[in-house]
Formats: C-alpha cells, structure tokens, sequence
C-alpha cells in the first residue's frame, strides 16, 4: 500500500497538459476508450485518422478501428505469467503496443467489455494519431518494428518509443495520448484502468461531446 501511495506521488508531480486553442469545428469523429479489467486501450476510426498512422491502412486494409494498448515488452507479449513477471514488469523496461485490426467499431464486436465513446473533432484525433505514431518504434529505415503476433489473427506487437515501469503503465500512456489530443484528461497522478474509465466518462459528460 506504502508503495501505490508513492508511486501516486510521483506521477502527480507532473503539470497538466493545455488545451490547444482550435478553431471552431464539429466533434463528429467518435473513438472509444475500452477497459479490459486493470488495462486499458484505445480505438480509432482508420477512415479518418491522418500522419503517420495512415500507413497502417496498406497493413490492415479491411480495418474499420485500430486498438492500441501500450504495456511491458516481455509481459504483455507472453500467453502465460506468474508473480515473478509480474513484479519484474514493474521495473522499467522496453515497452510494446499491441494493435488490433477491427473490423467494425468497438460496440459492435465487444459484447463484455466496458468502454466509453468519445465525440472528437478532426484537430483532436489528428493529435491523438500523432501520439500514437510516435510512441511506434521506427527502424532506421523508417520501418515499424514488428515484433510479433498476437492470440488472434489481426493482434500485431510492435515496439513502443515509451518505456514501461510502474510509475508510467498502459493507463498512464492512454491518459497521456487523451491529454496531447487536447481532451484534458488529466494524465498526471494516473496508474490504473478505473482512473482512464473515470476520466473518459468525464469526459464523454462534457457538453458538445
């Protein structure tokens, strides 16, 4: 308990993030914001999204959303872990994202799973692309650097820029990519799923979205 209480004073000595000053426009782009127990991830409509991200569209060309998940290179990819891991992914290491090709919005495939669907506007998504571009590993060839499959056809790992440790985990990344997008999610202080659903509902009651 010493250490969550610890672990959630550092984290909450960072500064919030500014809302950049858009002009005026529509939130009609919906992304969802899903919660697998204690991680969380990210979906995106790949009609819409716009940079770097865009080259996923040759990857997963029957893709309708692309999920990202951001956690601990060697936790997150293994079918099985135990305590041992567990503890050891809480040390830093390199981190991964798992993305996940969909073939319809999140609503329509996830009959169990708790998420939320946040209305964005064009400015916001392309900032949130923008992030997740850049927490891709790139090859000096500019090339993603695959990693391997998931369980299921259209899971891919790929390596992540960020590394991973128990003061910045998947949920604290997910906040982070909702604050650079401009939602003002509030990242500083964010270690686990409750506190991304808590916010993206939030988030989701404010008006215009």
């Amino acid at each position: 308990m010493r250490l969550v209480v610890l672990l959630l004073l550092l984290v909450g000595c960072a500064g919030p993030v500014v809302r950049p000053a858009d002009p005026p426009e529509p939130a009609d782009i919906v992304i969802y914001v899903l919660d697998h127990e204690w991680h969380t991830e990210v979906s995106v409509p790949m009609a819409r999204v716009t940079g770097g991200l865009t080259r996923f569209r040759s990857i997963f060309p029957d893709a309708k959303y692309l999920s990202f998940g951001f956690g601990e290179r060697l936790y997150f990819q293994k079918s099985a872990t135990d305590a041992i891991d567990m503890v050891s992914a809480i040390l830093p290491g390199a981190g991964t994202l798992l993305v996940t090709a969909l073939a319809a919005a999140p609503p329509d495939l996830y009959h169990d799973v708790d998420m939320v669907p946040l209305h964005v506007t064009q400015a916001e998504l392309d900032r949130l692309a923008d992030f997740l571009w850049d927490s891709l590993e790139k090859t000096p060839a500019d090339q993603l650097n695959r990693l391997g499959d998931g369980k299921f056809p259209g899971y891919v790992f790929y390596g992540a820029t960020p590394t991973y440790s128990g003061l910045y985990t998947c949920n604290t990344w997910i906040m982070e990519g909702l604050d650079k997008a401009g939602l003002q999610a509030g990242a500083p202080g964010t270690l686990f799923a409750f506190q991304v659903m808590d916010a993206a509902h939030g988030i989701a009651g404010r008006p215009g979205r």
